[in-house]
């Protein structure tokens, strides 16, 4: 009797661990606080501020790029560099007009860079293996050099190219919203370009009776396995994509923001000429997707009209006093998104910049903040996502 008593509270006892486990487990995202934790970092002999683009699949290999002069780095893992060179320019081999988007590993062997015409390719030394152009006359509405949306599968690159249509539409408008298409897909055998991903059905952009701003439908990919993910800058919205289909997403995950300021579009046949206020809006920077089937969402909030008005007249009186108002409405940064809740502003250390590159929750990499650091060298921060 004795034995069957003790036997039942470990057995009550077991369940009652199991169940606390899993509403840990369980615990919204909104009731957590995240944080990134400096746990390792890369250092590399440079003065100069280095940013991180991009770390081979092994891990063993690090891309690295210095803004100012546009000039590339491969290191190992113990931060020493192997490679150095620059090809923006004019000439033979070169990239004319500068870049897209980040550098980044194609393969173990090459390093693809997204410029203003196509895509130019390297060997790790620098030499210049091979180079894409589509057959059209690229445009874009917004460079962000820090963005990588460059996603490669299967001997394929998906990039968000435009101006297919832009002699006959121009770049914005009704008609231009019903016949875009975001992204192009580049066969790295046969170097032909095909575009694909219109506008979904579900999308506010999805319209030929109202005309939006062409630089908030900017395009933002991430890819898992085989799936890709799209964003447009002014909508608080994820589609997914499978890659043997991308006529039409099969998932769409509405992102329940606090506050997410959006532009309401125009009557007109195009939008026009814009003011500054205008680029202040909510916006997905960037995001990926995690290990854990989440989402790490890079944004901002905007600002209303009535709060730029605020803001910029109150700059034009005392700067400080405008931007660190600024910072406080305009809410910047990142949150982590399950699908369903977000969590609030994930913390970070004053040391870490503003670009990173995703590996898994636990592994994170920041280029250093720089406004804090006063190295003779570079640092790359490691971090993983914890939760007080």
């Amino acid at each position: 009797m004795r034995y069957q008593l003790s036997l039942s509270i470990l057995i009550l006892l077991f369940i009652f661990a199991c169940s606390s486990k899993k509403e840990e487990t369980q615990k919204p995202l909104t009731d957590q606080q995240l944080r990134f934790e400096i746990y390792d970092s890369l250092v590399v002999d440079y003065l100069g501020n280095l940013y991180l683009a991009d770390i081979s699949e092994d891990g063993k290999t690090f891309l690295l790029i210095d803004q100012q002069t546009d000039t590339l780095f491969v290191t190992d893992s113990q931060g020493t560099i192997i490679h150095k060179f620059s090809k923006k320019g004019e000439g033979p081999g070169m990239y004319p007009q500068g870049r897209l988007g980040p550098p980044r590993f194609l393969n173990d062997e090459e390093i693809i860079i997204p410029s203003w015409k196509g895509f130019h390719l390297y060997f790790l030394p620098g030499d210049a293996t091979r180079s894409f152009f589509p057959e059209f006359n690229p445009t874009t509405s917004l460079v962000n050099q820090y963005d990588n949306s460059l996603v490669t599968y299967q001997e394929k690159i998906y990039y968000p190219l435009e101006g297919r249509i832009a002699n006959e539409l121009g770049i914005d408008g009704r008609e231009f919203q019903t016949k875009t298409k975001r992204v192009e897909v580049l066969d790295l055998s046969s170097g032909k370009f095909t575009p694909v991903i219109p506008f979904p059905k579900t999308s506010k952009f999805s319209t030929g009776e109202k005309s939006f701003l062409n630089v908030n439908y900017k395009t933002t990919l991430a890819s898992k396995d085989d799936s890709l993910y799209v964003a447009f800058r002014n909508e608080p919205v994820i589609y997914g994509y499978h890659f043997s289909q991308l006529d039409s997403p099969t998932t769409r995950y509405t992102i329940p923001f606090e506050e997410f300021i959006q532009k309401e579009p125009k009557d007109a046949e195009k939008f026009g000429a814009y003011e500054a206020r205008d680029l202040y809006v909510g916006a997905i920077n960037s995001f990926d997707r995690t290990e854990k089937n989440r989402f790490l969402i890079k944004y901002s909030r905007g600002l209303t009209d009535e709060e730029y008005q605020e803001i910029f007249a109150l700059i034009e009186k005392d700067q400080d006093a405008g931007f660190e108002k600024m910072r406080q409405i305009n809410t910047n940064g990142s949150i982590l998104f399950d699908g369903k809740s977000v969590s609030s502003l994930i913390k970070k250390p004053k040391s870490l910049g503003f670009t990173y590159e995703f590996i898994s929750e636990d592994e994170i990499w920041f280029s250093a903040n720089f406004e804090e650091t006063e190295n003779d060298y570079s640092v790359i921060y490691k971090t993983r996502l914890v939760s007080n």
